[in-house]
């Protein structure tokens, strides 16, 4: 059976059972007795076990298999949770999600066995177990009573008797039998619990045709294959020999199968069933009282109701479906680029209609069209940007997992604290941060806080906070990675400069704070006083630096000695349609998104001072340094200079500037397009956009150019 079809949702789905896992044996290793974490690891474990056998992945079923095992005598508080066992449960979740990394790059599970895992599982097994509570026993034998009663009910459903039969399958059945096969009935019940039913379903047909050939399903093999159907299924098949035994225990060793109901039959009885003495007509459903008639055993009335409705397709209490639906990347980018296709078409005929001659020329139905169609595209281009946005939880859901390992490796007391998981961001924008976020947090983890011991010296809690903050400003996502530890050691810092030749010790003197932090974010300055897997290989913030600054965003340091460090991480909410200024440097067009713009002032050449030979404004008590775009730009100055400048007052976190522009052009819904490599060696341009004349507007990045 070719079950390719089915590995993107394995790997969706495995990945989910693994979070799931590593989100609950955290919760247990803080409250070991807690059921419902025990049984929500069982079941995904049984889950995983159970996904993995259906896809042949056979060393990744034994290992689930063996971890459920375990979780099994831990319900029966037959072994208790202890530390050890913590640590043995992760160590699978690395060894299932090893498993999975190799399946992403080969559709294969590869060849490690684990075989230390799944000894130390064994032995976990084989250890001391207390007998089981003479409650829990009669709790057990009570729940097998139960069981029994579940499949003897379920004997008597015997909906092969009540299926909907097309023509073609009637006649198929009847020329069967007429040609001296024997024709048998099947209804196959799932677990509820099963996640790929259609597999399971596959699965079933595969046991059965070892024997017999299916002819007849219900519902139809298409709606099989589609998961239209809810627990159960049924259908007919046909075989030269007779028997059912064989074909009900085949059926059977399938996983995550509740029950099989199956019997020989005759096409005499099944019309019996229909109520039919002459011809045979099965198109409409059958009644289960008259199948009570044939071979089936008594069927309660409100049961009878019950198949009837379900024949008719009208099933009682259905469960509502999910709302929500996976869809692919790449589908998003597709539509993304013909919404900006569109947005650049609306700018087009925006651009049309304002230049109106005004001789009245231009009649107001086309302006009315016009604003149609700017509030259409907006609303789709909100829409769409609604459908690429996802929350960072999937991102940080990893990290107390990650802070636990790492307080026993570095053998430091921790706690994770996180907030605002369900802020959301760009696809894209999620995919790419998940690096930076680790680097910062180990950063906190090994150079933040202190030992135990300087902790305690210090008065300060003997288990070191590290805090991991999201939340929304403007168009701008905020992410926050603090701890309260040793804060970084400006003067360590610059001394560290001055021996690498990166400033003299005069030019050290007069550095500020953040310019002596600013060092950390160079490429190998590292601090680390010895070389670990956790950090000081000089390669951590400035990683941090590049990737945060290739997304849109910037990194920025607060840090008080001995009282902590905070890293303010400030993204974009998405990088393909934005809100900008277009202004104008000496005929040529730029845009600046409006996100960083605070304000637009115009500014008296005779109010320009200078701080240290640089140009600055001082606006409102502020002193604001000028930036002029065209000397950055290489372009020719005005001439003559005018008597006051217009200014542009951007910022970059706290830090504010005034970008020096001649025209401005208005606020305008811009599409930004990659360059690619073209001029990649200049930061300052960050994209560019098509304007609805045809002209190209270039992007200017604020954070290069602060």
């Amino acid at each position: 059976m070719d079950v390719s079809q089915y590995l993107e949702i394995f790997i969706d789905e495995t990945a989910e059972h693994i979070q799931s896992l590593s989100d609950n044996i955290m919760a247990l290793e803080n409250e070991p007795e807690d059921h419902d974490v025990i049984n929500e690891i069982f079941r995904a474990a049984h889950s995983l076990k159970g996904m993995a056998g259906t896809m042949g992945f056979k060393r990744m079923q034994h290992l689930t298999h063996d971890m459920e095992n375990v979780f099994q005598e831990v319900r029966n508080d037959k072994i208790k949770v202890t530390g050890d066992i913590i640590d043995v449960l992760f160590q699978c979740l690395d060894a299932i999600e090893g498993y999975l990394n190799i399946i992403k790059e080969t559709s294969d599970e590869g060849t490690n066995d684990n075989e230390g895992i799944i000894s130390a599982l064994n032995g976990i097994l084989n250890g001391d177990t207390a007998p089981a509570p003479k409650e829990e026993k009669e709790a057990e034998a009570a729940d097998a009573a139960a069981e029994a009663s579940v499949s003897k009910t379920a004997e008597h459903e015997k909906k092969y008797l009540t299926m909907q039969i097309a023509s073609s399958g009637r006649e198929a059945l009847k020329s069967a039998e007429e040609s001296g096969k024997v024709i048998f009935g099947f209804t196959v019940y799932i677990q509820k619990e099963c996640l790929l039913k259609a597999a399971r379903a596959f699965l079933v047909f595969k046991a059965i045709e070892e024997f017999a050939e299916v002819v007849v399903y219900s519902p139809s093999l298409q709606d099989i294959e589609d998961e239209k159907f809810d627990l159960d299924f049924s259908f007919f098949a046909v075989s030269d020999h007779e028997g059912v035994e064989h074909m009900l225990t085949a059926a059977k060793t399938v996983s995550e199968i509740e029950d099989v109901i199956g019997e020989q039959l005759k096409f005499e009885s099944l019309t019996e069933a229909a109520g039919k003495t002459k011809a045979p007509e099965l198109d409409k459903a059958l009644p289960a009282e008259k199948a009570a008639s044939s071979t089936a055993a008594p069927v309660k009335e409100d049961q009878a109701k019950s198949s009837s409705g379900a024949a008719k397709g009208k099933p009682a209490n259905k469960p509502v479906a999910n709302r929500t639906v996976r869809v692919d990347i790449e589908k998003l980018d597709a539509l993304m680029n013909q919404v900006s296709e569109l947005i650049i078409a609306k700018n087009s005929l925006v651009s049309i209609s304002s230049s109106d001659s005004g001789d009245g020329t231009q009649s107001q139905s086309f302006r009315d069209q016009i604003e149609y169609l700017e509030r259409i595209t907006t609303s789709l281009h909100e829409s769409v940007m609604k459908a690429r946005m996802v929350p960072i939880e999937s991102v940080v859901a990893k990290f107390p997992r990650m802070i636990r390992d790492l307080s026993r490796k570095l053998d430091k007391k921790m706690e994770l604290y996180m907030s605002g998981e369900d802020t959301e961001l760009d696809r894209t924008v999620v995919d790419q941060i998940g690096d930076p976020l680790q680097h910062l947090l180990r950063n906190s983890a090994d150079h933040g806080l202190e030992s135990a011991e300087l902790r305690k010296e210090r008065g300060k809690p003997e288990v070191g906070s590290i805090n991991l903050k999201a939340y929304q400003e403007g168009n701008n996502v905020i992410i926050e990675v603090g701890d309260d530890g040793n804060g970084i050691d400006t003067e360590t810092v610059k001394n560290k400069a001055i021996d690498r030749g990166l400033v003299t010790p005069e030019q050290a003197a007069n550095l500020t704070q953040k310019e002596i932090i600013d060092f950390l974010f160079m490429p190998s300055f590292s601090m680390a006083k010895k070389i670990t897997d956790v950090s000081g290989r000089g390669v951590g913030l400035d990683v941090v630096k590049s990737n945060i600054e290739a997304l849109g965003g910037d990194v920025e340091v607060k840090s008080k000695l001995g009282e902590g460090s905070k890293f303010i991480v400030r993204l974009p909410l998405t990088l393909a349609i934005i809100q900008a200024l277009l202004v104008e440097v000496h005929n040529e067009l730029f845009a600046i998104a409006l996100g960083s713009i605070i304000t637009i002032e115009d500014v008296p050449v005779s109010d320009i001072k200078y701080v240290q030979a640089e140009e600055v404004i001082n606006l409102r008590g502020i002193v604001i340094p000028l930036i002029r775009l065209n000397q950055i730009l290489d372009i020719e100055p005005p001439d003559p200079e005018p008597e006051s400048l217009t200014v542009v007052i951007v910022n970059k976190g706290e830090k504010q500037a005034g970008l020096v522009v001649d025209n401005l052009l208005g606020q305008q819904e811009i599409v930004i397009k990659s360059l690619g490599k073209f001029i990649s060696n200049s930061k300052i341009i960050s994209g560019a956009t098509i304007l609805g004349d045809g002209e190209i507007a270039l992007i200017l990045d604020v954070n290069t150019l602060m």
